[in-house]
C-alpha cells in the first residue's frame, strides 16, 4: 500500500470517528433541558476540530508528494 493511499484511509477513518463522535455529543446535548449551558458552542468547536484535521491530512498528504518526487 502506498503512502497517498494510506493517509486517504486514515483521512476516511478520521472523517467517520469525528462525525459519530459530533453525533453521538449532538443527540446527548439535543437531550438536556439547557442546550447553551451544557454544550456551548458545539458548532465552533468542531468546525476547529474539522479545520484541524483537515490541515494536518494535507500536510502529510503533501509531504508523501514531495518525498515521491525527489
Amino acid at each position: 500500500m502506498g503512502k497517498e493511499k494510506f493517509l486517504l484511509y486514515m483521512l476516511a477513518g478520521i472523517f467517520t470517528f469525528q462525525a459519530t463522535v459530533f453525533g453521538a455529543g449532538l443527540y446527548f446535548c439535543t437531550q438536556s433541558q439547557n442546550v447553551t449551558e451544557v454544550c456551548p458552542k458545539i458548532g465552533e468547536r468542531y468546525e476547529q476540530t474539522f479545520n484541524v484535521m483537515i490541515a494536518t491530512c494535507l500536510a502529510l498528504l503533501t509531504g508523501a508528494n514531495i518525498g515521491k518526487n525527489d
